[in-house]
């Protein structure tokens, strides 16, 4: 199975000492962000990786030197017109990775699940202690009934863990070249009963701050 790991974002919010590379280069215990990826991916017998690129892509491309494919963006496009953009020879379902996240999450009973149920879509959620940060998950069973923004007291709640599985399919209606998948195209598949979570429990972080990487370096190992 292809995977597609989202790596053209841009490292606004981290320390300056990270602001000169991209956000899959900054290090977690010693290894890139990405190196933490592609070994979890391996874990799971995923290696047909590839990374779609945007700010700083060289930098990328260097590291990797041709272990793995890239699509760039000439352009900012929004997570959506990304995955659009590295999909687009794509005829079967393929997973998605923000490059910027580090998680334990069981990819094979992941996949197992979106068999077993025959689902076209689906996200790996995981339950946040604090959501204040995040949107939250609304769902029954498996279903994803909708996307509620975040709440603005402190509670937990099922968010989106930036894990999918997706057809190539639908992004066939989507003209706009520039777009976000979280806000321009899960909620409509939400509403018709065509996107599924797996709930995850163990380990999440998402590296968007300065503390988040002094908390990754604290804890992941």
């Amino acid at each position: 199975m292809k995977v597609i790991i989202l790596a053209g974002g841009r490292a606004n919010r981290l320390p300056n000492s990270a602001k000169n590379i991209p956000k899959p280069l900054v290090r977690i215990a010693g290894q890139p962000i990405l190196e933490h990826q592609l070994a979890w991916l391996k874990e799971h017998g995923l290696t047909d990786i590839r990374f779609s690129l945007g700010h700083l892509n060289q930098k990328i491309i260097d590291y990797l030197k041709g272990r793995c494919e890239y699509v760039i963006e000439k352009e900012p496009l929004g997570t959506g017109g990304a995955i659009k953009l590295a999909c687009q020879d794509l005829k079967e379902e393929f997973m998605v990775l923000n490059g910027d996240n580090l998680t334990d999450a069981d990819l094979t009973g992941f996949l197992k699940f979106h068999q077993k149920h025959s689902l076209a879509n689906s996200l790996v959620g995981w339950r946040c202690p604090d959501a204040r940060n995040w949107g939250l998950l609304k769902n029954r069973g498996i279903r994803i009934l909708e996307f509620k923004e975040k709440p603005k007291r402190k509670c937990s709640g099922l968010i989106n863990a930036g894990i999918y599985l997706l057809s190539p399919e639908i992004f066939k209606p989507i003209k706009e070249k520039s777009f976000s998948i979280e806000y321009g195209v899960f909620p409509d598949l939400a509403k018709q009963k065509q996107l599924a979570v797996f709930a995850h429990q163990g380990r999440w972080l998402g590296i968007n701050t300065e503390e988040d990487v002094k908390l990754a370096n604290r804890t992941w190992k």
